[in-house]
């Protein structure tokens, strides 16, 4: 096969994203992946409102507001169950698409722009010749293929061992967290918001249970937790869903008649975005790059958003024809630039107030009392706690806000 100018390693949404603008810029670029889509991606299935000017700009709106289930507000509980609801700007809302759908159509809008692909190919590794990426080496068919390229883009997800092979995989216990998720019928007691529920100090920090609706009934329901943490409870993830269900009230509420709908998967989810992620030929986009935010675990906007950066990076990679880790250092600079605030202020909200049942109970009670009847995101609100309650001066946007 002939040499391309990259070759992008996964097709989920950060390995499309980055496809479709790379060859919309006119660049020679293959996809590789080893599965077939569409394929099913354990999530929490949201797709929050900030990225749907993306999502037009790549024509495939509309597509996901077919199948997608609109929610225009964030519920979030306490250890008490005392909850409180962020109704977003009039007009917002975030899609709830299963990922089976979303990626799928991410994915056809990349190969609709003229990518190169190749699915049923696993990458084994990326080759190095005197220190620099030059293509990869993967199986197909049962043999061992070798392309080449002048630039390789890690996107195949959390559990890269590609990354791991570059040294950007992330290890930290209290930035890896584990997710569970199942799909459920018969879900009672939803309001067409998503919610978080914080049920216990074992969970700290950051760690709840989500419930995502897909119908006034269906829902998509699932465990977020450290690892550091789970490994405090002595318990799976999938024994703490049932504990919810089985020891508190909105728990029996939710799920106490719901009826599972097929097998509940789970995955790990490095955050943080703590570890460099490029080198000489190479750049690591999405969960590859450990870019899920540390607070609720979002990472399809940073992925998408990331592959929007790998495309321009890469761009002018091959017009200076300079593939040095200096050079693709830029690429790090343009994610910083678009989501390092994101970044920070996820970390400064987990720290002050996802870090202590009390301070989640407080944000809970602050925003009955005043945000009654007033629009604003769950970012918004919890800036507006800190700002009022504990007299932060810092910045509040969020990675969510751009």
């Amino acid at each position: 096969m002939k040499k391309h100018d990259i070759i992008i390693v996964g097709a989920g949404v950060g390995g499309s994203t980055a496809a479709y603008f790379m060859a919309k810029s006119g660049l020679n670029v293959l996809m590789v992946e080893k599965d077939q889509f569409p394929r099913d991606k354990p999530c929490g299935d949201g797709q929050v409102q900030s990225i749907h000017p993306l999502l037009k700009s790549m024509g495939v709106y509309d597509k996901i507001e077919k199948y997608g289930y609109k929610c225009p507000g964030t519920m979030i509980s306490d250890m008490d169950e005392n909850s409180c609801v962020f109704n977003y700007p009039e007009g917002d809302f975030a899609f709830c698409t299963p990922r089976y759908i979303f990626d799928d159509i991410i994915n056809k809008a990349a190969l609709k722009q003229g990518v190169d692909y190749i699915d049923n190919f696993e990458v084994i590794e990326v080759i190095m010749e005197r220190g620099k990426a030059k293509g990869i080496r993967g199986i197909q068919n049962g043999k061992f293929v070798e392309l080449e390229s002048n630039i390789v883009v890690l996107a195949n997800g959390a559990h890269s061992m590609l990354s791991r092979q570059m040294g950007f995989y992330e290890e930290d216990p209290e930035y890896v967290f584990y997710g569970l998720r199942g799909y459920f019928e018969n879900v009672r007691g939803m309001q067409d918001v998503i919610e978080f529920h914080y049920p216990d100090e074992m969970f700290i920090p950051s760690g709840y249970i989500w419930i995502f609706p897909m119908s006034k009934t269906k829902a998509n329901v699932g465990v977020f937790i450290t690892e550091k943490s789970l490994q405090g409870t002595g318990m799976t993830s999938e024994e703490l869903l049932w504990w919810w269900r089985d020891n508190k009230k909105i728990g029996k509420e939710r799920l106490g008649e719901a009826v599972p709908i097929g097998n509940l998967k789970g995955w790990r989810l490095p955050s943080g975005n703590k570890q460099k992620v490029y080198g000489n030929g190479v750049i690591a986009v999405g969960d590859a790059g450990n870019m899920i935010e540390s607070l609720y675990g979002g990472g399809l906007p940073h992925a998408m958003i990331a592959g929007v950066c790998a495309a321009k990076a890469c761009a002018e990679s091959i017009a200076a024809n300079d593939y040095s880790e200096e050079f693709l250092k830029r690429y790090s600079d343009y994610v910083d630039k678009e989501l390092g605030t994101g970044y920070k202020s996820s970390e400064m909200i987990r720290n002050m107030i996802f870090s202590s049942t009390k301070d989640i109970k407080d944000l809970v009670e602050f925003t009955n009392k005043n945000l009654k009847g007033v629009r604003c995101s769950g970012g918004d609100g919890m800036g507006r706690f800190l700002v009022q309650e504990r007299g932060y001066k810092g910045p509040t946007k969020g990675v969510y806000n751009k």
